[in-house]
């Protein structure tokens, strides 16, 4: 049985009033967190915030043909066009948005998407392991921008401007053939697997109590310390359905070599955004426009696509769009 090891953080981050659901697991607990935040990339090496798979587990988008353009380069704020870097933060703990590789570098598509923004804007990128809490009071000061899977929602939209980029929610993946005939619209009675101290497991128990209150078996909840174990057991029938973010669930689907298939529609699905300062409207436009013109031509979707994260594709890029 093949495991699918990527790493991803286990608590929630996001207010679940409007809308009702939480950024895509994104706050690790405070040990961890702590340990993820260093003064250099390459000092994150710990095993558990590594990915170290087979060797094709792992894309290599070529970025090569991403040209400068100049009419939006010009766009940068000049303090920034000057030092030619483009600095980032990044909770480095979520595959496959962003984590560090086995030789200790950030990857993941917001990493590619980061590089493809670079090369639009003629600026070199660099992003800096942070505790995800800590990212957006220190965007304008110690960061430019942080491109760590925030989800837009009102309260980040009133301390910070955002530039929408992706789309993601809840999805769900059955063993390959769905042998056990699931339907993620009735799961009541059903091995529900999850990552423990997650939204999905939040929900679950929410959901699970609807069954019991109108006479049907509760969830069989199958609750593990992160979502590889959770898709393997899947996998390999233990659990009827995996239950997580799209982009997580997409990644492990990608890489079952066919054990796993996508079942049912994205739930709750919300708008992610590059984070600026609200101070620095020239930078949030260079942004949007260096992201639609990746989307244009094709280069988002080609990064989406070689982390099995096409689906999160979206068509406009907006400043401070309605969450």
């Amino acid at each position: 049985m093949q495991t699918y090891e990527y790493y991803s953080s286990v608590t929630s981050s996001r207010p679940r009033r409007h809308p009702r659901r939480r950024t895509l697991l994104r706050a690790a607990p405070l040990a961890l967190a702590m340990a993820a935040l260093t003064p250099a990339l390459a000092s994150c090496t710990r095993a558990s915030e590594r990915l170290d798979a087979e060797s094709n587990a792992v894309p290599e988008v070529d970025l090569s043909d991403i040209a400068e353009v100049p009419e939006i380069a010009a766009l940068v704020p000049a303090a920034i066009r000057e030092r030619g870097e483009l600095v980032n933060g990044a909770a480095l703990n979520y595959a496959p948005g962003e984590f560090v590789g086995s030789s200790g570098e950030a990857i993941g598509y917001d990493m590619d998407i980061l590089a493809g923004i670079g090369k639009v804007l003629g600026l070199g990128t660099r992003t800096e392991a942070a505790v995800f809490a800590q990212i957006i009071p220190a965007v304008g000061s110690t960061y430019d921008v942080g491109i760590s899977s925030f989800t837009v929602n009102e309260e980040r939209l009133e301390a910070v401007s955002m530039v929408s980029y992706f789309q993601a929610g809840i999805s769900y993946a059955v063993k390959a053939g769905n042998p056990f005939g699931i339907d993620p619209d009735d799961l009541c009675g059903k091995r529900v697997a999850l990552q423990v101290g997650t939204y999905q497991e939040e929900l679950s128990i929410e959901r699970s109590q609807e069954c019991r209150d109108e006479g049907a078996a509760a969830y069989d909840l199958l609750a593990y310390a992160s979502n590889s174990d959770a898709a393997t057991n899947v996998a390999g029938g233990k659990g009827d359905i995996l239950m997580a973010d799209s982009p997580v669930t997409a990644y492990a689907i990608a890489r079952s070599r066919g054990t796993l298939e996508e079942i049912g529609e994205i739930e709750e699905s919300a708008l992610n955004g590059i984070v600026v300062a609200k101070d620095q409207p020239e930078l949030a436009e260079a942004l949007r426009a260096a992201v639609q013109h990746l989307i244009d031509s094709g280069h988002m979707e080609r990064i989406l696509a070689a982390w099995g994260n096409e689906a999160g594709l979206i068509p406009t890029a907006e400043v401070n769009p309605q969450p």
